[in-house]
């Protein structure tokens, strides 16, 4: 289970280290248009929802530990 966590960390600084560049290069040149096309769409839906589940495990470590 260590392991998936610490997968599931790294993957959520490099989707997030993505979307930045994403953004930078989107705006310096939007005829690339790296956030329109599909394939960011999926890596955003992807993003999401590791964030959701990366929560979910800190939420029940934090109450675990609280205990």
């Amino acid at each position: 289970m260590k392991k998936f966590k610490d997968i599931l960390y790294n993957l959520n600084i490099v989707l997030a280290g993505m979307f930045i560049v994403f953004q930078i290069l989107d705006i310096y040149n939007p005829t690339m248009n790296f956030i329109g096309n599909n394939v960011t769409v999926y890596l955003f839906f992807a993003f999401c929802v590791l964030s959701i589940v990366n929560s979910c495990f800190l939420l029940v470590h934090n109450r675990r530990t609280n205990r």
